[in-house]
């Protein structure tokens, strides 16, 4: 059986939790700011029922305070989740952070009203290279298709999180709606791309739920929603 290797406390609960015995991922950062965060909780943050259970949707949208801002706020042993919005926010992402910062890139957020593969955008390619520090990470949607997750292998990815929230047109879920998703990505790359190391999330409440996940075939794990409880984030670190 494989052993767990890493928690990630995943963003935004990295900008806020820190645990001695899991890694921060601080964002998700755009390169530039995008207020009105504190609206969009309060206006799109809810907790819904759904043929899975009770999960939590969401419609924020990536509202932050940009990269500048999240470049001297997380440290260098955690993790700075960035996003792309427009075609060459990679090539500026690149210009701005240092070679030895460990990165996710997420390629998945579903409320910023586009829906491109932003892996397409120029100079994505570029990343696996140029970072030199031990995390540069793709994190993917749940409905990534095979075809999404070959082409990121290919460029030279070897970690990818799996997954974001899911889209509906009310916004992304989050939760249990996603260990399916999950399981199918896990199944995939190990089959696949057996070198990859995947770093599965979605449902995780107990120490149960990520073996689970270990024992389909993640390398690590991540904490979502959960962190709304910390102490139960707590439970599964000890």
């Amino acid at each position: 059986m494989r052993g767990l290797n890493r928690y990630f406390i995943s963003a935004p609960f990295g900008n806020y939790l820190k645990y001695k015995d899991a890694i921060s991922v601080t964002g998700t950062w755009t390169v530039n700011p995008r207020p009105g965060l504190l609206k969009q909780i309060l206006k799109t943050l809810r907790y819904v029922r759904t043929d899975k259970g009770m999960v939590w949707r969401n419609q924020i949208g990536l509202r932050n305070k940009g990269l500048q801002h999240g470049m001297f706020n997380t440290s260098y042993d955690d993790v700075l989740s960035i996003a792309a919005i427009n075609k060459n926010d990679w090539t500026i992402v690149q210009k701005m952070i240092s070679p030895d910062r460990n990165i996710e890139l997420n390629i998945s957020c579903p409320n910023i009203g586009s829906h491109d593969d932003t892996t397409t955008f120029e100079n994505f390619d570029l990343f696996p290279e140029r970072m030199r520090n031990e995390w540069c990470i793709v994190k993917v949607p749940p409905t990534a298709s095979n075809n999404l997750l070959d082409k990121i292998v290919d460029m030279g990815y070897n970690q990818i999180h799996a997954s974001n929230t899911l889209y509906t047109p009310y916004g992304g879920l989050s939760g249990q709606i996603l260990i399916e998703h999950t399981l199918r990505i896990i199944d995939y790359l190990k089959n696949k791309h057996k070198h990859i190391e995947i770093i599965a999330g979605g449902g995780v409440k107990t120490k149960t739920d990520a073996q689970n996940y270990i024992e389909a075939g993640a390398d690590h794990i991540s904490l979502g929603t959960v962190c709304f409880t910390p102490w139960k984030v707590s439970r599964i670190l000890k």
